[in-house]
């Protein structure tokens, strides 16, 4: 249920450089992404929030990057340049002030200057420490609960770590909507399908509706392709797929499994016919909420998946090419 309902969670900004642009939250509702855009004058603006499924909602101005707060009853007053909207300061209710704090403390602190390099290892592992440290200091604060839920997600080989601090939450944290999410990616991450382990079965359908069992392929060697019609990445890597596919007909089979959301099966089948894919293509159509795609872990795109005549993987990651050559030392396919 959401807290304080009855009262209003009311925003005043005073953003550098914002003018009259538009300002964009999106937040859920009963499944549903929803967005209310305002517009500043003279750097200023004021928004009445609405209550989110998850408590939070995020502030866009422009670009990807975004600013987030929490739904919380009382004024909260949000500062900051509108050339980072991402580190905006959002406070005056309590979660919000613990939310700015981890933000000022972990978030900004660690961050990297050239957001085309990644983090240098030793400035990651600090930022991982930091995050973990607060998570332990506010043990009740939803911003922990949410926080441990994307650190687990980025340091999955850390995964002992994590599920000791999600152990010692106050029970009504574990039960949070954020803490569900924690429990279900620890649950994933120690039983997601590894090298070394039988891919788990699942039904799915195709572009046509029609069921496709991965159990039906046992015999055969089996290549899932986890993809979206929104990734690049998978669209580029098509012609190594296709490769493939040519070289090992009858051979290997390729199943795609594309993230999709509801609203997006006309863009996705649009995506197969472009590429000319002439796989068996899968789709939920439940986007994050895919249980297969939870199932299987995947939280980068693309992600392949080779699996041997039993259904065990053999290979798994992001690159194609390694995929490939992977496929050329094995013996009998």
């Amino acid at each position: 249920a959401l807290q304080g309902a009855a009262q209003p969670c009311r925003l005043a900004g005073t953003i550098a450089g914002l003018g009259s642009k538009p300002v964009i939250f999106w937040y859920t509702q009963k499944g549903v992404g929803r967005s209310d855009t305002v517009r500043a004058r003279g750097d200023r603006f004021t928004y009445a929030a609405q209550p989110s499924d998850d408590g939070l909602i995020s502030l866009y101005i422009s670009g990807n990057r975004f600013a987030r707060f929490w739904y919380e009853p009382g004024q909260l007053a949000v500062t900051g340049n509108a050339a980072e909207p991402w580190k905006l300061t959002i406070a005056g209710t309590p979660e919000n002030n613990v939310l700015n704090q981890y933000n000022h403390e972990v978030e900004w602190k660690y961050e990297q200057p050239d957001k085309n390099k990644p983090l240098p290892a030793g400035l990651k592992e600090q930022r991982r420490q930091a995050a973990l440290q607060f998570i332990k200091s506010h043990p009740a604060s939803r911003t922990s609960t949410d926080a441990l839920y994307w650190q687990l997600a980025m340091n999955e080989r850390q995964v002992a770590d994590y599920e000791q601090v999600f152990n010692n939450l106050p029970t009504a944290s574990q039960h949070s909507l954020q803490g569900q999410r924690v429990s279900e990616k620890l649950a994933a991450i120690q039983s997601q399908p590894i090298v070394g382990r039988v891919a788990p079965d699942f039904s799915m359908a195709d572009t046509a509706g029609v069921l496709v069992s991965l159990a039906a392929y046992r015999g055969k060697y089996v290549l899932l392709d986890f993809w979206g019609h929104w990734c690049a990445p998978c669209l580029e890597s098509m012609p190594k797929l296709k490769a493939m596919h040519a070289q090992y007909v009858g051979r290997l089979a390729i199943i795609g499994v594309a993230l999709e959301g509801p609203s997006e099966a006309a863009k996705w089948k649009r995506a197969i016919l472009a590429n000319q894919l002439g796989w068996p293509q899968l789709s939920e159509l439940k986007g994050i909420e895919s249980p297969v795609i939870k199932r299987y872990n995947i939280t980068a795109f693309p992600t392949y998946m080779l699996l041997d005549r039993q259904g065990m993987v053999v290979a798994r990651g992001s690159d194609a090419t390694e995929i490939a050559h992977k496929l050329a030392t094995l013996n009998d396919l």
